[in-house]
This record gives structure tokens, C-alpha cells and sequence, in this order.
């Protein structure tokens, strides 16, 4: 991205610089509202991707839950550790 952004071809212009021109006054207005929102746009990305994660998680849970007659989850071994136990019910779905 930085060779894009900084770096010049031989006619002293970025790719970027290019690219941007392309675009003409649609590219002028998308980078204004960006750069006034762009805090706002990246707290509403984060929240989104926290939740789609979140929401994916608990529904592969869910999908995934032990039937004691179809699974067992064997508790003899007391050196797992939380995330040992947490991995091997990940790998049972």
C-alpha cells in the first residue's frame, strides 16, 4: 500500500494518484465523507465484525451441543485445562 500511496512512475505520478483521477468528482466526495466519518466508520466496522463473529460463534455452539447418547466427553483427565476442554468440544462439531 505505501508503493501505491508514495511511490511514482516515470511520469512522477503514484499508481494511487492515477487511480484517484479516474474517479473524477465521485472520488472527492467518497474521501471527504471518509475523512470526516472515518472514526465513525471504523467504530461501526468493529462493532459489526465483534458482533458477526460473536453471533457465528454461538451458533456453532448451538449446533454443536453434546447429546449424551450420540457423544461423549471424556472427563477422566485432569490435567485439561480450560481452553483444552473448550477446543476438544470445538473439534467435536
Amino acid at each position: 500500500m505505501i508503493d501505491y500511496i508514495l511511490k511514482p512512475d516515470s511520469d512522477g505520478k503514484t499508481k494511487y494518484q492515477k487511480d484517484y483521477a479516474k474517479g473524477g468528482v465521485k472520488n472527492l466526495i467518497e474521501s471527504a465523507y471518509f475523512t470526516m466519518n472515518a472514526d465513525k466508520l471504523i467504530e461501526a466496522a468493529k462493532r459489526e465484525g465483534n458482533n458477526s463473529a460473536i453471533n457465528k460463534f454461538k451458533n456453532s455452539l448451538r449446533s454443536s451441543s453434546i447429546n449424551s447418547k450420540t457423544k461423549s466427553v471424556n472427563r477422566d483427565n485432569t490435567d485439561d485445562t480450560i481452553w483444552d476442554s473448550f477446543t476438544k468440544r470445538l473439534r467435536i462439531s
